[in-house]
Order: structure tokens, then C-alpha cells, then sequence
């Protein structure tokens, strides 16, 4: 029996009829600001049955008439609930933030524990722990803390884009607010898109995907925005190195006061004036070159709640990065331009039809570009006049409306249901230039190519018992093309087995589909995405994928430790063809640029301790894995290692807050082995005939695809926090720290270079050598590097 068909009937098996019971629901907030607490444990006491509220607060809980209920949220207080019901109720309860942070106690009580219940393959930190970690620039980054979590690392030095047990970044689904992002690189990728000031919580799924997500290969990172304090005005300043951010929230009225609020958030930097100098010496004609360089991004929310059963929000991110430079000195100058961006929106309506059904329904906007550009410039009569010029312009945009139900008809039962429907706009290139190119090839060049994509599924979680969670998905899926439909089916299973002594196994299997190609130039550092969908010729992407895992809980340290294995076999890949590229064949169809049809197989093992609370956190990650592909006609048909096989990767991060202070310390070192990469076994060159004068550049052979790994990457970064209330009785804190501390020079790139041996004269024309010295020398860009930050709350 095929695993798509046995999971159908395990799915139909388990609609049984538990016995009902009455239904506690509602939201849970914060109590100062009245967010939302995403992930909230509420357990009843006395059937041993626990609950977690939803992305929204929202959370249900079958129980009998007397409700014994405690509930706990990590950096919260805990809350007891004892109650009496006579019908099915909706309340609404509200945590408060613990005052200081936790000793280490031993906890007495017996509790629910989070980690047995969560699925295989989820990571969940709490944004303040993310925050904590030092990075570039002293800009906490969620993408480049994820990275040091197992299973979880970046490409090159400085790069965002996640690399997800052996997938690449464009295989990763990521939900800002339930609308995708297609890019997160700021400035080429040093500093992501995401402003944590507007971040409230991050969940990253690398196995085990839940029916409701679908698209992508390798990944989900479900990312939710702040919704803002609904009962204080408040503003938050943050000066940095290089950028600087503000965050307002607050009630939208008086009248609306604990009902509705408004957040904005925006992050913009300042490096021209460090470029000014140069800037203007290449305008009065004393400097041959200029650069500038500047970016931004705006996150913004509104949210009402019209009655105790309906919400309504808006959600808003843009954001840019504009990149010059130009060179040339006295007659003759050209200009590089490059600039990319992303704009999504997204409407949301919260309903809460009966107790037990949660109904949401979103409509959204996505939209990714960027443009690379050259101008050439001439001199006429004192005015620099433009003489030819070439415009690249790519980009996608999405269009989406989807609706989910969260059902839960008995006791220990979930059912989620729901659909969606996107309309995809591709444009790969549009082209403007003064080169000489037909009107027709122009207009085939920049045509646009449209796709509909639907899209149910459905959920059914159980808890069987106190011992086994089990959670059965179908999703159904069609990807309708101007040339074809692609209909495809996709079953998910994930089971928990709670044992004894905190221990819990876990188990899932899922198959995923990508209906969506990146074509990248692999240009180190820029972005230079064209988005693509299937076709005739290029099939979608296709994973299955298998985990096992355990996980341990030490209550009285504070520790958790999770040991996972998996398996994920894909198909249907592509690559670009040796020599091949996008940017300089606009004649040619990008389906005949591209290798098809390549298969992998990726096998892993993760360690993950984690200590959660007290005054000393942090964790230690460990990853192995093996990353393998193979292609028709790449490597002669042979397997070779993916450009992102990392064999070994480690991650330790330590955050220690001083008692009865408000002083921390946070220390992060990472390893990883050398990425693979393609060098030639030898070169060869033409000379002018009786003479070692050479005719060209030397042509360069190849023996087999990855055939060299870079060294290894490890770094050290500290930071020192503090907290302090200023003269005017306002909260501010001080952060100094250091990236790469012992000043590693790891691999950007690599350089060949060779220089002829020995070098003598026979004669006054020509030369006479014996061979040749080849070496490779490793290029880094980011040295020790300091950095500092303030950040002030304004009344």
C-alpha cells in the first residue's frame, strides 16, 4: 500500500465520536499591551489535557463543568483558572511579564511540557532570545539567528538567505503576516529584511509541514507582525552604526482604548555620509570612482476588535535597497545602477463562528523587483550626455485570497480545513536599452507569464490519549499554466509518542511540491533573482521526506534536548548548464539555459540542547549531513556534493544576565565545514607563434563539478547590554560588541592566480619557462569588526 493511500484511510479511521464535552475558549493577551501571546500553554489539571492558543491568541479546550485550568507562558507569570461552566464559554484572560528574571529553582509541581507535544521538525525561540544574539553591525537579525539553530545555516560570509537541511533559499515558503516574501536580503545580503522591533513571534518548520503550508521545498518560517499596544502610547528609538529604526505603537483612539491599535516601524540607513567624500571628489573630477549606497523598509499594523467574536487587521511591509557606482574621469564615465525591493499587504478577518470553530479569512499582496542597469556617458560642449544605456528589470507579484477553519468537534480532537487561490504574475525580464535589438525581440523578451495556483487542505490533529499525539494531512493542490495543469497530491503525517520521565519520539512524513523556479547568477553578493514557473519542459520540484526524532526535558535545569534523523530524497531539479547564464543570453528562452530534471538525496542528524530559563541561557547545536546531485549532463552523470553541503555544522550561544541587575552578556560561536566548489585541474593558453606572448585569456579546464571545498567557517561574537533610566525617567539601553573577535578571514570567495616558472631571457624577444605555480587564495570582507548601538523608549 503506497503511504499517500494508507494515510487516507488513517485519516477517514480517525473522524470517530469522542465524548463531548463543554468548551472553554478565548484569547489570551498581555495585560500592558495587550498583544496577543502566541503558543500560551493551557493545561487542565485534572484530565491531564493541554492546549496551546493559536497564531492569534486563540485558544479551545474541551473540559468538564468544574474547570481546573493552569496556564503558562515563558517570560510570563503562570495563572490558575478555577471555574464553574454551564454552557459552552468564551473568556478572554490576560499574563503579565515576569519582573525579573527566574533563579535557578527547582520546580516542584508537576506540568505540562511544551516540547513533548510540539511536532517533529519546529523551532520555536522567543524573539528576545533571537534579539539577544550578537550580529553584524550590532542589528539583531532573526534569518542570521535561525542559522545557528540545527539544521540551519547561510551561504556565503554575510549572506540571508537560509539553507535548510540541504535546501536551497529559494525552497523555503516565508509568511510575513500569511503573505510570502521573495527576498530578505538588505544590503547584499549582510542584514536581513526583518526589523525585529516589529517581529512577535517566528516559527520555522524543517519537517513534519503541516497540510495548511505548501509551495516550497525544504521549509515554512511563519513570521507575525506586532499588532501594538492597545493601551499606552509608546515610541522607541534605536541609533546604530549603520542604521537607524523607530518604532511608535499605540491605542488608535481613546474611544477604541483596549480594542484596537497601530504599530509602525521603520529602519533606514546612513551610509552615504561616509560615501559623501568620495562622492564629491568624483563630481569635481578628482576621483576615477564613487559608490553610494542607501536602503530602507517600513513595517506598519492596524488592528479592531468589533465585538468579543470578530477582529479585523492590516498589515503593511516596503522596503528597498538603491545601489550606485559610477567611474571615469574625464571624457568618457558610466554608471551602475541596482535596486530591489519588496511590497505585500495583507487583510485579515478573525471570526469566532461557535466556540469550537475559528474562522479566518485573508486577502494579499506580494510583490518582489529589482533592476540592474548601465549608462554610458560622453562629454559634449561641458555636459555629460548619455550615450547608451541597457535596463534589466525583474519581478513577480502575487494576488491571493485564502480562508481556513480551526473545528475541534470532540474532545482531544483538531480538525483545520481550508483553501486558496493566488494569481502569479511573472515578468523574468523587461528590457530597455539603446542597443540595436528588434521591436519583435523586444517584445518576446519582455512578455509577461501568468499562472493561477488552487490549493485545499485538510488537518485532523488528535491527542488519542495522554501517551500519542498524532496529526493526519491532505493537500490537494492545482497549478494551472497557459501550456498545462499540474495537479498534484500531498499526504502529511506527524505522531508524538509521550513516554515517562519527559521523554517523547516523534516521527513524521510529508511529500511537498515547488511550482516555482530561481534562476540566480550566482554573482557573489547580488541578488539577481528571476522567479520562473513550471512548464512543458521544466516539471515542478518534488520532496519526500522522512524524520524520527527524540527530545528530553530536565525540569530542574531548565534544559531541553531534542536529537533528530531524516531522510529527503527530491526530484526534478534544476541548474544551470556549465557557462551558462540568464543576464547574458536575453536571445535565448531560459529553458534552454538550464540543466532539468536533476534528483538529490539529503540525510541528516541534529542535536539541539537548549537552556530555556533562569539567569543563564543559550544552546548548543550540532548538525551532520550529507547533500548529493545529479544531473544527466553535469559531472558525467555522476553524483557530486551540492554547492551547499555543509558536512559539519556547530552553534553555541551563551546569554548571562547578572543578577538583580540590568547588565547581560551574550557570547555566539559558529563552525562550519568548507562549502564545495568548482576549480579547474589545469588551463591552457595561445601564443603568438615564436613568441610566449599569449593571445587572449587562458582557457581553463574543469574535471568534475564540486570538486574543492573552501576552508572551514568559524567566527566569535560578543555583546555587552545595559540598561539604564535617563534623567527624564525614560528606559534606554546601551549594546557594544564585537563581530568575529579573533578576526577570522573566512572565504568569500576564492582567487586563482598562476605566474610562469622559472622566468629567463634566452634571448632579447623571447622567454623560456618550465611551468607553471597555480594557486588559490581566499578572499574575506568582513574583518573584526566593533560595533554599537542605543536604544531609548520615548514617553
Amino acid at each position: 500500500m503506497r503511504p499517500s493511500q494508507l494515510i487516507i484511510l488513517l485519516f477517514i479511521f480517525s473522524i470517530n465520536s469522542f465524548a463531548q464535552k463543554l468548551t472553554l475558549s478565548g484569547y489570551i493577551t498581555d495585560i500592558d499591551t495587550g498583544e496577543s501571546l502566541i503558543g500560551v500553554t493551557v493545561f487542565d489539571l485534572d484530565s491531564k489535557i493541554g492546549s496551546f492558543t493559536n497564531k492569534h491568541g486563540y485558544f479551545i479546550i474541551s473540559t468538564k463543568k468544574v474547570v481546573n485550568i493552569k496556564i503558562t507562558f515563558v517570560g510570563y507569570e503562570s495563572a490558575n483558572l478555577n471555574i464553574s461552566l454551564k454552557n459552552d464559554t468564551i473568556i478572554n484572560l490576560t499574563l503579565k511579564q515576569s519582573q525579573q528574571v527566574l533563579e535557578e529553582v527547582i520546580i516542584k509541581e508537576k506540568r505540562e511540557e511544551k516540547l513533548q507535544r510540539l511536532p517533529i521538525g519546529i523551532t520555536n525561540i522567543p524573539i528576545s532570545r533571537l534579539k539577544a544574539i550578537p550580529i553584524l553591525f550590532g542589528e539583531s537579525d532573526i534569518i542570521k539567528a535561525l542559522a545557528m539553530t540545527p539544521g540551519v545555516s547561510t551561504g556565503n560570509e554575510g549572506t540571508s538567505g537560509l539553507l535548510v537541511r540541504g535546501g536551497t533559499p529559494d525552497q523555503n515558503l516565508i509568511l510575513l503576516d500569511d503573505t510570502p516574501i521573495y527576498n530578505t536580503a538588505h544590503l547584499f545580503g549582510l542584514i536581513s529584511i526583518f526589523n525585529t522591533d516589529a517581529i512577535k513571534n517566528v516559527d520555522l518548520y524543517k519537517g513534519g509541514f503541516p497540510a495548511r503550508y505548501g509551495g516550497r521545498l525544504s521549509s515554512v518560517l511563519d513570521i507575525s507582525m506586532k499588532d501594538g499596544n492597545n493601551k499606552v502610547k509608546k515610541k522607541e528609538l534605536t541609533v546604530g552604526l549603520v542604521s537607524s529604526k523607530l518604532l511608535i505603537e499605540g491605542p488608535l483612539s481613546s474611544k477604541t482604548w483596549g480594542k484596537s491599535s497601530y504599530m509602525i516601524s521603520a529602519r533606514t540607513s546612513y551610509l552615504t555620509p561616509f560615501l559623501l567624500p568620495k562622492i564629491i571628489a568624483f563630481k569635481l573630477g578628482k576621483s576615477e570612482q564613487s559608490f553610494n549606497y542607501w536602503l530602507y523598509d517600513i513595517n506598519a499594523k492596524i488592528n479592531h476588535k468589533i465585538n468579543d467574536k470578530t477582529q479585523v487587521f492590516a498589515s503593511f511591509y516596503h522596503g528597498n535597497d538603491f545601489w550606485v557606482a559610477q567611474d571615469g574621469l574625464t571624457n568618457d564615465r558610466g554608471k551602475f545602477n541596482l535596486n530591489w525591493g519588496n511590497l505585500i499587504g495583507t487583510l485579515r478577518f478573525n471570526y469566532i463562528i461557535h466556540p469550537k470553530i475559528f474562522l479566518k479569512i485573508i486577502g494579499s499582496l506580494s510583490k518582489y523587483n529589482y533592476q540592474i542597469g548601465t549608462t554610458s556617458y560622453e562629454k559634449e560642449n561641458n555636459k555629460w550626455k548619455k550615450s547608451n544605456y541597457l535596463f534589466s528589470k525583474s519581478s513577480i507579484k502575487d494576488i491571493s485570497t485564502k480562508a481556513s477553519f480551526e473545528w475541534f468537534p470532540f474532545m482531544f480532537q483538531q480538525i483545520r480545513f481550508g483553501f486558496e487561490a493566488t494569481n502569479h504574475q511573472y515578468s523574468p525580464t523587461q528590457l530597455k536599452t539603446s542597443l540595436p535589438i528588434s521591436s519583435d525581440s523586444l517584445k518576446h523578451i519582455n512578455d509577461f507569464i501568468f499562472a493561477n495556483e488552487y490549493s485545499v487542505f485538510v488537518e485532523n490533529e488528535m491527542d488519542l490519549s495522554n501517551y500519542f499525539k498524532l496529526n493526519l494531512g491532505i493537500r490537494k493542490v492545482l497549478f494551472r499554466t497557459k501550456e498545462k495543469d499540474f495537479s498534484v497530491f500531498e499526504p502529511r503525517i506527524a505522531a508524538n509518542i509521550i513516554l515517562p520521565f519527559n521523554i517523547a519520539i516523534k516521527g513524521s512524513y510529508s511529500q511537498m511540491n515547488q511550482f516555482i523556479h530561481l534562476l540566480n547568477s550566482n554573482s557573489v553578493g547580488l541578488p539577481n533573482d528571476v522567479w520562473v514557473p513550471v512548464t512543458n519542459q521544466v516539471k515542478p520540484s518534488y520532496s519526500e521526506q522522512v524524520s524520527l526524532g527524540l527530545s528530553k526535558s530536565f525540569l530542574k535545569q531548565h534544559l531541553e534536548l531534542t536529537v533528530e534523523t531524516y531522510r529527503k530524497d527530491v526530484k526534478n531539479l534544476i541548474d544551470y548548464s556549465d557557462g551558462k547564464n540568464f543576464f547574458s543570453s536575453f536571445n535565448t528562452s531560459w529553458e534552454n539555459l538550464i540543466e532539468k530534471n536533476g534528483i538529490g538525496k539529503i540525510k541528516g542528524l541534529e542535536v539541539f540542547l537548549n537552556k530555556t530559563e533562569g539567569v543563564f541561557t543559550g544552546w548548543v547545536a550540532y548538525t551532520l549531513s550529507k547533500n548529493e546531485r545529479k544531473f544527466v549532463n553535469i559531472n558525467q552523470g555522476e553524483w557530486f556534493n551540492a554547492n551547499y553541503d555543509r558536512r559539519h555544522s556547530i552553534a553555541i550561544t551563551a546569554n548571562y544576565t547578572y543578577p538583580n541587575t540590568k547588565k547581560s552578556l551574550s557570547i555566539s560561536w559558529v563552525y562550519q565545514s568548507g562549502q564545495p566548489i568548482t576549480v579547474p585541474v589545469a588551463f591552457y593558453e595561445q601564443f603568438k607563434e615564436g613568441t610566449l606572448i599569449t593571445l587572449g585569456y587562458p582557457q581553463f579546464i574543469y574535471e568534475s563539478r564540486n570538486n574543492y571545498r573552501m576552508p572551514a567557517y568559524h567566527r566569535l561574537d560578543f555583546s555587552y547590554s545595559l540598561k539604564e533610566i535617563t534623567k527624564r525617567h525614560r528606559e534606554a539601553n546601551w549594546t557594544f560588541g564585537v563581530y568575529n573577535t579573533y578576526n577570522r578571514v573566512n572565504p568569500y570567495y576564492l582567487d586563482l592566480k598562476f605566474q610562469k616558472y622559472p622566468n629567463t631571457k634566452t634571448s632579447f624577444l623571447q622567454e623560456k619557462f618550465t611551468g607553471v605555480n597555480n594557486k588559490l587564495y581566499k578572499v574575506g570582507i568582513i574583518p573584526l569588526l566593533p560595533f554599537i548601538s542605543y536604544t531609548i523608549k520615548l514617553k
